[in-house]
């Protein structure tokens, strides 16, 4: 479903051009002056707010109040008046959370920030055409593509006849965008070699001298229109815009055509097979006139009845029935309800006077503009037989609906839990990115401003600089975890195993989170009883794992403590052990602390976090065939125990690699 967007303009330039990109990218656009904008319009149907500068801030602040879940945008002016600023700065002030599109933006730059707003992945799916540029001035040339390349079309370069048509044997082109005189011959001679090899391509000619160009033969061979040159973004966006939608307008009703044509080939089908069923369907079917006239009777009806066609259409319905059948028949016609059906139990009167039971469905149906009824007769002779069967199976069913039922809720319940996961992880991670891009852009900001006023001031730029550090770099943190579930779950991971000490990984894991333990003053103990232990893992992961680990236990632990990490060797495999005295772990939740996006109830209103740190460590061991658990120890902690082989079955890696190869 396409994203609706409402942009409230003061005739600006820029604001024509984002109605244009957003177009491009599949979004339903209102551009409005704010003079015409109707404020008792439904603002909960726009999914996003774009503000030029110029527009009232009392009608700004009116539409944010009335907005719940819009993004905003705001156009920023091109002067550099210190009036035009100010009016702009006063915009900002009451929408500060919104994004500022200025004009020196490129296309690429503003169709980047929007598809991020609005949350368009690469998922999305949108037809642009593909476009051969062709012009001999390598300048303009590359211009022009940049435009068109920065509104995510694609697009291939030739600066003659032969370059384009080499291109058009290799791709499919949609759109010949070319330069009217050429180096070497016209624009018109391309467009119409080019139709010989891909006759739906459509033409657009660019031209500085329109009088050069005749209209009428350009229109004879097919070009939509003629663009005078110099021409801006804009003026390129909405021809190919116009022509790109008639296209696809033309392709549909193409389609439409062949699908109708389809369709009606499917129905003679349909019909015929239809007079098959009718004829050798094994339930007798009869078609007859409100007063009982018979019109036509298939092959089991005829077996019924046991009259051949011509004899049985000589009769009425009503000369095979008994008496209170047919009043029941009557009756029934006589007060046929909006459903036009109905069933009754009639008796078929045979020569010798027995009769056989039968229940008939009966629809009402049109006869070649008459009405008229069809009837489906169904033996019932051994009806009550069967009839204890069903009853049975009518139990057995019951049984199973309910055991169905229950697996059914079990699943619902699972589901809900996995959506609410989401959530809470949607929201914790929307806080933990927000929060160091914030301190990147506040900190970045008191930094130029120093600047601007010749604050040279050294400590001050680097408590700055060292704020923006840090907060980059827990940024980075966080899309790397993001980055790195990503690969694991389609099966791209790099998993690289070869003999390593596990003594040194672990001692070099506590190194990397050493300054956070000196900072809150805690200890952390190691103690090995066998060094050194070799085994077969991937450095990198193992360290990851260990420092994810550690990082939580600081996380959680008071201040002055003690952490104990202990490795040991038992049976062919390593055991590492994370034990503190912090706060712990729910028992109910000491296993979906593995799951995706999930934290503990102890610690996911608080410390932060997106809830992937233990996710990631359970699918690297598993990558090394080991397992990881949590527990809660005497200290009143948590403990991580962690278990790796010192051998890897690489048959086996090997084996599951291949698998999910297979399956994406």
């Amino acid at each position: 479903m396409a994203q609706k967007i409402l942009i409230i303009d003061s005739s600006s330039m820029i604001a024509m051009r984002l109605k244009v990109l957003l177009e491009l990218i599949g979004c339903e656009v209102e551009l409005v002056h704010y003079s015409m904008f109707d404020q008792s319009s439904n603002i909960d149907a726009y999914d996003m707010l774009a503000f030029s500068q110029g527009t009232p801030t009392n009608l700004v602040a009116s539409l944010v109040k009335q907005a719940t879940r819009q993004s905003f945008l705001l156009l920023a002016p091109k002067a550099e008046s210190g009036e035009l600023l100010d009016a702009f700065g006063k915009l900002n002030e009451l929408v500060p959370d919104a994004t500022i599109i200025y004009p020196f933006f490129s296309n690429k730059e503003i169709t980047s920030f929007i598809e991020e707003l609005l949350e368009i992945g690469p998922d999305h799916i949108f037809k642009l055409p593909t476009i051969l540029l062709v012009d001999h001035v390598s300048e303009r040339l590359e211009m022009l593509k940049s435009s068109l390349v920065g509104a995510h079309i694609e697009v291939y370069t030739a600066t003659n006849h032969d370059e384009a048509l080499n291109i058009a044997k290799l791709r499919m082109i949609d759109i010949l965008i070319s330069d009217f005189s050429l180096k070497e011959g016209l624009g018109l001679d391309i467009f119409t070699s080019l139709k010989q090899i891909q006759p739906h391509s459509r033409c657009l000619l660019l031209t500085s001298r329109p009088a050069q160009v005749s209209m009428i033969e350009a229109i004879r061979q097919g070009v939509e229109d003629v663009l005078i040159k110099p021409l801006d973004d804009n003026v390129l966006l909405q021809a190919v815009h116009k022509l790109w939608q008639t296209e696809l307008l033309k392709r549909h009703n193409a389609e439409l055509v062949e699908r109708l044509q389809d369709t009606v080939d499917v129905l003679i089908e349909k019909d015929s097979l239809l007079q098959v069923i009718f004829k050798n369907t094994p339930d007798p079917i009869l078609l007859f006139e409100r007063k009982g006239k018979i019109v036509e009777a298939n092959d089991a009806c005829l077996k019924l009845f046991n009259l051949p066609f011509k004899k049985l259409i000589a009769h009425s319905l009503f000369h095979f029935l008994d008496d209170d059948s047919v009043k029941a028949i009557k009756d029934k016609i006589s007060t046929l309800n909006s459903n036009r059906q109905f069933s009754c139990d009639l008796h078929l009167v045979n020569k010798d006077g027995s009769k056989i039971p039968l229940v008939g469905s009966f629809n009402e149906i049109d006869h070649h503009g008459e009405i008229a009824l069809a009837v489906i007769f169904k033996n019932v002779t051994h009806l009550k037989q069967k009839e204890d069967l069903l009853l049975e199976a009518k139990d057995l069913l019951e049984e199973q609906v309910r055991a169905r039922t229950s697996q059914l809720e079990h699943a619902k319940n699972i589901a809900e839990a996995a959506n609410l996961s989401k959530s809470e992880f949607l929201a914790n991670m929307s806080h933990e990115l927000r929060t160091p891009m914030h301190s990147i852009l506040s900190f970045s900001r008191f930094g130029i401003g120093k600047l601007q006023d010749d604050d040279f001031s050294k400590d001050k730029l680097l408590k700055y600089l060292t704020r923006i550090e840090s907060s980059g770099q827990r940024l980075l943190s966080l899309l790397n975890n993001l980055l790195d579930l990503s690969k694991l779950d389609v099966g791209k991971f790099p998993f690289n195993p070869r003999a390593c000490d596990l003594t040194t990984i672990v001692k070099t894991s506590i190194d990397d989170v050493s300054g956070i333990a000196i900072e809150k003053d805690i200890k952390i103990a190691f103690k090995s009883d066998n060094p050194p232990v070799i085994a077969q893992c991937d450095e990198e992961q193992i360290n990851q794992v260990l420092r994810n680990v550690l990082s939580n236990a600081l996380k959680f632990s008071e201040e002055h403590s003690t952490i104990e990490v202990a490795l040991e060797t038992d049976s062919g495999c390593a055991n590492i052990e994370v034990i503190d005295s912090g706060i712990g772990i729910p028992e109910d939740e000491l296993e979906t602390v593995f799951q995706k996006f999930v934290q503990s109830s102890k610690t996911n209103s608080g410390a932060g976090g997106t809830g992937l740190g233990l996710t990631l460590c359970r699918e690297f061991v598993s990558l090394h065939q080991g397992t990881i658990k949590a527990c809660n120890n005497e200290l009143g902690g948590a403990t991580i125990s962690i278990q790796v082989p010192l051998e890897i079955n690489l048959d086996e890696y090997l084996a599951d690699e291949q698998l999910v190869k297979n399956g994406s």
